[in-house]
């Protein structure tokens, strides 16, 4: 039953791209929307909230079409990935 459960030794030190991505991806727009709000369409209001979630989507379908969530990265730089994503957050408010 042992050898049924545990087919695949597990690596942890290698992750998905998947989850530091969107967590960088999602900084960085919050970063850009917050800090140029008159490059987009609308500045305020629901359509800017529409606005921000359509272009995640399109960033997050597109990083899906390129294939590059299925990607192993080391552990330490998907840490890193999501605190680049933190920080530029943070630094553009």
């Amino acid at each position: 039953m042992q050898n049924l459960i545990s087919k695949e030794k597990q690596d942890w030190t290698r992750w998905n791209l998947s989850i530091p991505l969107v967590l960088f991806l999602l900084g960085t727009t919050s970063a850009l929307y917050q800090s140029f709000p008159n490059l987009f369409l609308s500045e305020n209001g629901l359509l800017a909230s529409a606005q921000y979630i359509g272009g995640i989507v399109v960033l997050f379908l597109l990083v899906e079409r390129v294939g590059l969530n299925d990607k192993k990265i080391h552990f330490a730089l998907a840490i890193l990935l999501i605190l680049a994503g933190l920080m530029l957050d943070m630094i553009f408010i």
